[in-house]
């Protein structure tokens, strides 16, 4: 790169300020269209849940306040959304050109996309997706949820060194923040494949436990049946943080579709299996 002529390199990176400028607007109508798939399940399930009323546990008044924290925090980064595109592109705030505004994390809006992101993600981690149900499925073993809690914890911290940058980038050289930018998502992606595959592998030898001991199983949902819907359920997460890292590293303009896409995405696979039962002792 240090070798590359003076020209080129601005040519280049005019090129992708303006690819930048085209993959913003669709980031923000990707995100609209999730979000209102993810509102019509989120009221759908809402109005079973108040019909059936379920007998409550600690553990199901936990994953219905998260969910619902979840769909406030949603609802407020659409909101966000919606205030950055009307003050980059018909307001201009920051001329010359709409994309210029994006990279201005001082910004309010800017700063509160990234903020709400990952607390979208670290809920959704944490109690509603993996770790908090991982520990509940291996009969509250807190060995089993250390290292996913290491890897959650890694994220965290990486993440805040970002947050700091985004408001003070003449804290650290470029080459110095880039490994931190890079080694969240997949910390992230540690964490989700790690605790998926604890659940998944438990769920399946108590439902081998069963069939030894000639059992049936109680009407609903089979065990293998949980293990399927936990996988794909997990999977739509795990694949969008793949892609994140893939295009991450390829510094293609087509990551803020995905990264807008997360808010809504995380509360839509919770619904997928919202009580699910845990094996038995």
């Amino acid at each position: 790169m240090a070798d590359q002529d003076p020209a080129a390199l601005e040519a280049q990176l005019a090129e992708l300020n303006r690819m930048y400028q085209i993959f913003y607007p669709v980031a923000f109508w990707v995100e609209a269209i999730v979000y209102g798939l993810y509102t019509s399940l989120f009221i759908a399930t809402c109005r079973i849940m108040i019909k059936k009323r379920p007998a409550e546990t600690v553990a199901s008044r936990i994953f219905l306040v998260v969910s619902v924290l979840i769909f406030i925090l949603a609802s407020i980064h659409n909101i966000t959304s919606i205030s950055r595109l009307i003050r980059a592109y018909a307001l201009l705030v920051t001329p010359p050109a709409p994309f210029v505004y994006f990279q201005n994390f001082k910004e309010w809006d800017n700063y509160a996309h990234l903020l709400l992101i990952a607390f979208c993600t670290w809920l959704g981690d944490i109690l509603v997706n993996q770790i908090y149900r991982c520990f509940l499925i291996w009969r509250r073993n807190y060995w089993v949820i250390i290292l996913p809690i290491v890897f959650l914890v890694g994220s965290i911290g990486t993440t805040f060194v970002n947050w700091h940058w985004f408001q003070h980038p003449e804290k650290f050289q470029l080459h110095q923040i880039m490994p931190i930018l890079y080694i969240t998502f997949p910390l992230n992606l540690a964490q989700n494949l790690l605790t998926t595959s604890l659940i998944a592998f438990k769920i399946y030898m108590q439902h081998r436990a069963t069939v030894r001991s000639g059992l049936q199983i109680s009407a609903g949902l089979d065990l293998v049946g949980v293990i399927r819907i936990i996988v794909e359920s997990a999977m739509v997460y795990t694949l969008e943080t793949l892609v994140i890292i893939i295009l991450f590293v390829l510094n293609h303009p087509a990551v803020v579709i995905v990264q807008h896409s997360l808010p809504p995405s995380i509360g839509t696979y919770h619904f997928e299996f919202p009580h699910l039962p845990t094996p038995a002792t």
